[in-house]
């Protein structure tokens, strides 16, 4: 999940700092920067354990796998590729 996370606190920051999005570079303060760092990192630890829970790798690394191998690779937990049902053999 460490790529995943790293993308979406990117898209996430882009989104509130850039003009294509909120536009507030410049207008936050230390306090209130350092607040949102907290708000946005303790939102991604239950996201990432809910996800590693059902899931072997994050989706970009998953993607980053699968692209590598040039092979889908099982995405869900316990061996079950993409397109098979778990629990089924």
């Amino acid at each position: 999940m460490a790529l995943t996370n790293y993308l979406l606190q990117s898209i996430i920051c882009t989104l509130l700092f850039y003009s294509y999005g909120l536009g507030l570079f410049g207008k936050v303060g230390h306090a209130a920067g350092i607040g949102l760092t907290l708000v946005i990192y303790l939102l991604q630890i239950p996201f990432s354990r809910w996800w590693m829970q059902r899931f072997q790798y994050g989706p970009a690394e998953w993607l980053w796998r699968s692209l590598t191998y040039l092979k889908l690779q099982p995405m869900r937990r316990g061996g079950a590729g993409l397109h098979e049902k778990p629990g089924i053999s």
